[in-house]
């Protein structure tokens, strides 16, 4: 064989071993891809339904606005629909950015930084989330008294007055848990991304 033809062939074989090296990084990037939309999408689902269940709320305080008769009811009516529109959309927004993260098109420092950013953005909305349900639970329980029933939590406490410590005892237990259901999560993601520099 001539020095000719073994050089040939040898950048033939390099060729081949650099278009093999690309495709097993996009197999990579892809697998990984796939890995982090499944961690995204197990925040997001619970995310989206509980945006759904806000929205309806809204829906029906809305269309039931002339129940609330008083200032204070509709004070609360009003409180109650600002943060069941606001405190989703947020949410929603901030998934949406952290699935947005461009695995494929960035570099890995850049995945990672980016995705700490809006993970941080994310887990923030959350805690506000959190502190806010409990006025939001408040506030419903408020409006959906005098639409549902017709009481006036404000005049008439002593009917209600073992359901708003209740709400809120086991309403602080479901958000702890939601908070670290999404705090694991999210980590998981973030270790996901981090196995792309390995």
């Amino acid at each position: 064989m001539e020095l000719e033809e073994i050089k040939s062939l040898w950048e033939d074989m390099s060729q081949k071993v650099d278009q093999q090296k690309v495709l097993t990084d996009q197999l990579i990037k892809d697998m990984t891809k796939e890995r982090f939309d499944t961690k995204m999408r197990s925040i997001s689902i619970p995310e989206s339904i509980t945006a759904f269940i806000c929205f309806a709320a809204v829906i029906y305080i809305i269309s039931n606005f002339y129940s609330l008769n008083m200032w204070y009811l509709q004070l609360t009516g009003m409180i109650a629909i600002i943060t069941c529109l606001v405190l989703p959309v947020l949410s929603l927004k901030s998934i949406q950015k952290m699935k947005s993260v461009h695995i494929s098109k960035s570099t890995f420092k850049e995945t990672v930084e980016a995705y700490a950013k809006e993970k941080a953005r994310f887990m923030k909305i959350q805690k506000i989330s959190f502190y806010a349900s409990f006025l939001v639970l408040i506030a419903l329980i408020i409006v959906f008294g005098k639409i549902m029933k017709g009481i006036d939590v404000f005049t008439i406490s002593e009917k209600l007055n073992w359901l708003v410590p209740s709400g809120i005892g086991v309403l602080f237990i479901f958000s702890q848990w939601v908070l670290k259901k999404y705090k694991k999560a999210t980590n998981s993601a973030n270790d996901i991304l981090k196995e792309l520099e390995l």
